[in-house]
């Protein structure tokens, strides 16, 4: 296991703000997800009332 010194501040805040930028980015990419799952979703849904309406 590391064993880190957190004695100098700037250490500690630097992986902090890397940690923040991570969760971030990790938040987004999710949303990014959701947001292309709901569209396919509906893509298809509306894709196929629309081969429905055409065929018949």
């Amino acid at each position: 296991m590391l064993d880190r010194n957190w004695d100098d501040d700037s250490d500690y805040r630097s992986a902090v703000r890397r940690t923040r930028i991570m969760m971030a980015l990790a938040s987004v990419v999710i949303l990014v997800v959701i947001a292309a799952g709901v569209v396919a979703v509906f893509g298809v849904s509306l894709f196929l009332d629309l081969a429905e309406i055409l065929s018949g």
